[in-house]
């Protein structure tokens, strides 16, 4: 990533909240915001089913077999719904829906790729057909874009496109490649890279709570009920805070300290992991494949993908009503169709599955309807909910003492969720702003407006390069010992730029000097490494993998192996930067940094 432009002659800020589950955004303009902070605009028109007014869209996108968009957001379920109905009587084997493409949930595809992000990654849309993620994020991120300026318009603002500074929001757990993706994702729709910057999810909400009132829930300890409304702005220099950033996807943490110019100071590198609420669904739907085998539950869904969607989306509306007082039995409408698979494929009766489970006694099904146990529904949270409180337990034993606790995004919402971090952390004030759904939102225009608000970070990794020092007998491995020219040097040592827990101001570069290796090379292209080691020793040791390839351009009037140039690396911003110096001169080059796989045929 190259510098940013200034942001001061900017017009106005817009930020993208980009979610796993929902989408929206919000702006402001510099003079407004300099007068009021709080004076944010959010798109709030939103149509949700039912004719329903939202502040957010939903994250799913329609596309036709061309691959030209269709609809977005709550635009694009409706017609997709529409089209699963046209299709009941089409002949199986040739539905009209299946030339379609229809993705939602797709940004946990930047977290979840094993095999390393490329600009060629495929996700699968519902129907298991793929597309490039590129594609997919680009149209997605296009699409909220044209809105925004659409709605600009509209309102005869006078704001033109470049008078726009554009703030996407990530999960702080992402690491430089998916965000290099994002970025070039967006550059592909049209935004400029000199006008873009990423907010870290929980960062944003973080910036949000300083300006609006925060409230202590009401069972909350050991606050009496006359602080219940101290606003969290009012709390002074040295507080400790953990944000508790719960979103559809991913749980997104970080721990701030507040400095006595009211920025704020990272005192733990950002973590987390996929424990957001869509992982209520996939306990959801492990538990049918458990009952009723995972072959009648994938039936079901090729066959009657109009009563699948539906049930799907009958159970997310259901786990919205969980609370700690649920009790007795869970009604939860399925389809007939679901029952008809299951025993066209068995040789036993959808009565029998529930009996022979171990869920006998707790599950039954009655006039087109599963009655289950409240128990059980609630036991579909456990799994993200001990994966939550286990890891802030751990961050807690590794920090110590903090104030507070921060709540936001909506799967913080959850009665369930929020009773488990009370009862888990009774020693601790729990905190929820109002409206947390749009925390991460706001934040992201305030982090636009004002991106130094962060004076200092935590490195998530050790960065380092490949060095080839001279071989020391004492220290290096005789099978590393390679001849260079007249010297012995030591091959693949890991040389750290900055190790991970290390303190960055993010005004700070860190630089390092390197020569070529032959008197007519232009660019030196120096491989990265990151390691969750604090002291890794070489670049194949197994806790070290490859980040990207730093191109540095050479002074071409100078040829030579005396050359130098600096890389100049700022890890201190949500994304790294990277300059090119050359030693002699002082002259700054633009410097390239490829995360991205390359794909191999």
């Amino acid at each position: 990533m190259e510098p940013e432009a200034p942001r001061k002659d900017r017009l106005m800020v817009a930020g993208i909240d980009f979610g796993t589950t929902y989408s929206g955004y919000a702006f402001s303009f510099r003079g407004e915001y300099e007068e009021n902070p709080e004076k944010i605009q959010v798109n709030q028109n939103w149509i949700a089913g039912g004719a329903l007014v939202s502040v957010k869209t939903a994250t799913c996108i329609l596309l036709d077999q061309d691959k030209k968009l269709i609809a977005f957001g709550y635009e694009a379920e409706d017609s997709y719904n529409q089209l699963l109905e046209d299709s009941e009587d089409d002949d199986i084997d040739d539905r009209t829906y299946e030339r379609y493409y229809y993705f939602k949930q797709f940004k946990m595809s930047l977290y979840n790729c094993s095999e390393g992000l490329s600009r060629e990654t495929m996700i699968e849309d519902e129907t298991g057909k793929k597309l490039p993620a590129m594609l997919v994020i680009s149209m997605s991120i296009g699409y909220m874009k044209d809105h925004l300026l659409a709605l600009i318009n509209k309102r005869c603002i006078g704001a033109e496109e470049n008078d726009i500074h554009w703030v996407i929001t990530i999960p702080a757990i992402w690491d430089d490649s998916a965000k290099q993706f994002m970025r070039e994702a967006a550059v592909n729709c049209g935004m400029r890279s000199d006008q873009l910057s990423f907010a870290l999810e929980p960062e944003a909400a973080s910036l949000y709570c300083q300006l609006v009132k925060v409230v202590l829930s009401e069972e909350s300890t050991p606050i009496d009920a006359g602080a219940m409304k101290k606003a969290f702005r009012s709390s002074g220099a040295g507080t400790k805070y953990m944000i508790l950033d719960l979103g559809g996807g991913t749980a997104d943490i970080t721990v701030h300290e507040r400095q006595v110019d009211e920025s704020l100071k990272e005192i733990h590198e950002p973590s987390g992991g996929p424990w957001g609420g869509t992982a209520v669904d996939r306990e959801f739907l492990n538990f049918l494949m458990e009952i009723f085998g995972k072959k009648s539950v994938e039936n079901f869904k090729r066959k009657y993908m109009t009563d699948y969607v539906e049930f799907r989306r009958n159970f997310e509306t259901k786990k919205r009503t969980i609370t700690p007082q649920t009790d007795g039995k869970v009604m939860l409408v399925l389809p007939p169709s679901f029952k008809e698979t299951f025993e066209e494929n068995s040789n036993i009766s959808f009565n029998d599955a529930l009996s022979k489970s171990k869920y006998s006694g707790k599950v039954q099904w009655v006039k087109d309807k599963l009655k289950i146990d409240a128990d059980v529904v609630k036991g579909f949270f456990e799994v993200p909910i001990q994966q939550i409180v286990s890891h802030v337990r751990k961050l807690l034993e590794k920090i110590g003492r903090i104030d507070m606790i921060l709540m936001v995004g909506g799967f913080s919402d959850c009665g369930l969720v929020e009773q488990a971090i009370r009862d888990n952390f009774s020693d601790v004030s729990i905190l929820n702003p109002e409206d947390s759904v749009l925390a991460v939102l706001k934040g992201a225009v305030i982090f636009g407006h004002k991106p130094m608000a962060i004076v200092s970070r935590v490195a998530r990794y050790t960065y380092g390069y490949e060095a080839w020092p001279t071989f020391d007998p004492k220290v290096h491995p005789q099978e590393r010992k390679v001849r260079l020219g007249d010297v012995d040097c030591c091959q693949g040592v890991f040389q750290p730029y900055i190790r991970l827990g290390t303190e960055i101001d993010c005004g700070d570069y860190i630089t390092s000097t390197h020569r070529p290796v032959s008197d007519e090379q232009s660019d030196m292209a120096i491989n990265i490494f990151i390691s969750e080691n604090v002291a890794p020793k070489y670049v194949e040791d197994p806790d070290v993998r490859k980040l990207g390839t730093l191109k540095l351009p050479l002074p071409a009037y100078k040829p030579g192996l005396n050359r130098r140039v600096q890389g100049r690396l700022h890890f201190g911003a949500t994304e790294v930067i990277i300059e090119a110096k050359e030693a002699e001169t002082g002259i700054i080059h633009k410097a390239t940094f490829d995360c991205l796989k390359r794909e191999t045929n």
